[in-house]
């Protein structure tokens, strides 16, 4: 056996050993609604494993289901909070974050969980242990889709939303949609301030981690779904939508920022040429207000993508340098586009640049996102 490899499975094999061995010192949250009665077993195998706290969030359940929450309450080191009506899961999460924040900031972290059955002990357990490493990611438990037993609607979901993500945040997650995280107690604070009370809750923790700058650990854990899902809450038409909202707020925000930076640039040109520098000739005229404006511009665009898109916190310095070769760059492709397509497409180039704009805006959305605003 090569002697790296071996090294390697060695260091690999310690690290296992050491997280195994370490002692659970972060709680358990569960969001529930009109829970399963398996809820109350769940709650006493992560106790006797050694979860120090569990805190089960009532989020507006039925009076029929009284005894289950009444059940794991007597538990001893079990706490349940109550919504008196359903505030989505979001909310839920919110909750039990300024709960944790108020009466127990000296733990590691916590890990939230769902209460429709789709995770183990174990795996919820895993998750504890690694929080106990003092790491500063964001840890998800992801699931394999392509299992027999997942849902068409639960793979296909997963799907459209991991490649969205990858594509305007920069970061390729397995599984968007995990119910399954494991969140450093430091981390609480800010989350407890996120928009979103549902479902988006969760994809927006995502965005705004990735924003911050933290990092995303991955441990797989068991495909399970009982009863094709039916215990979930999950509103495909609802939920689904407010999840693709959040994703592509990134690129909405992105175009408005396009949208008033071009406004400036014509506005600028406009108010320069036709005032500033009226008694000029022509040439000078045009070249000189065109320069101004669209220096103008660019500069707001640049202030808008970096603080507010991309939320940049590297030297102000060579982020300019890095936009301004970028539009430069763009600059000289478009013309060079408009120019070429026009010899074989006699349409108005007016048309034409709109298209290939267009096209470069996408081409222009990605290198700021992974070169000009990347974060180290």
């Amino acid at each position: 056996m090569n002697r790296k490899f071996k090294k390697r499975l060695t260091l690999t094999k310690e690290k296992e050993e050491k997280t195994s061995s370490l002692n659970i010192n972060s709680l358990v949250i569960i969001p529930a609604l009109n829970p399963m009665q398996n809820l109350v077993d769940l709650v006493r195998e992560l106790l006797e494993h050694g979860v120090p706290q569990v805190i089960i969030v009532n989020d507006g359940s039925d009076d029929s289901f009284n005894s289950i929450f009444h059940s794991v309450e007597q538990l001893k080191h079990c706490t349940v909070l109550t919504h008196k009506e359903n505030r989505g899961k979001g909310r839920a999460l919110k909750t039990a974050f300024s709960y944790v924040i108020k009466h127990f900031s000296h733990l590691d972290g916590v890990v939230t969980a769902d209460a429709d059955g789709q995770h183990t002990v174990e795996d919820i357990c895993r998750i504890c242990e690694r929080l106990s490493l003092k790491e500063n990611d964001l840890i998800l438990g992801v699931r394999n889709f392509k299992e027999d037993n997942v849902p068409k609607r639960s793979y296909l979901g997963n799907r459209v939303t991991s490649r969205i993500f990858q594509f305007l945040y920069g970061y390729n997650l397995q599984d968007t949609q995990t119910g399954l995280r494991g969140i450093p107690v430091r981390e609480l604070a800010w989350m407890v301030e996120l928009s979103g009370e549902r479902y988006d809750f969760e994809i927006n923790m995502l965005i705004k981690a990735r924003h911050r700058n933290i990092g995303f650990s991955t441990i797989s854990i068991k495909t399970v779904y009982y009863d094709n899902n039916s215990g979930s809450h999950f509103s495909t038409a609802k939920d689904a939508s407010r999840i693709f909202l959040r994703l592509i707020s990134g690129l909405i925000q992105y175009s408005g920022a396009t949208i008033v930076s071009g406004f400036l640039d014509i506005l600028g040109f406009y108010m320069l040429n036709s005032v500033v520098f009226a008694a000029f000739s022509a040439p000078i005229r045009i070249f000189v207000s065109t320069v101004i404006a669209r220096v103008i511009s660019s500069l707001c665009n640049y202030l808008m993508n970096r603080n507010l898109i991309f939320a940049h916190n590297g030297k102000l310095a060579s982020s300019v340098l890095r936009y301004y070769i970028l539009c430069i760059f763009l600059m000289l492709t478009s013309y060079s586009l408009v120019y070429t397509v026009s010899l074989f497409w006699r349409v108005n180039e007016s048309v034409i640049k709109i298209f290939i704009d267009i096209a470069l805006g996408f081409f222009s959305y990605q290198v700021q996102l992974r070169w000009v605003f990347r974060n180290n």
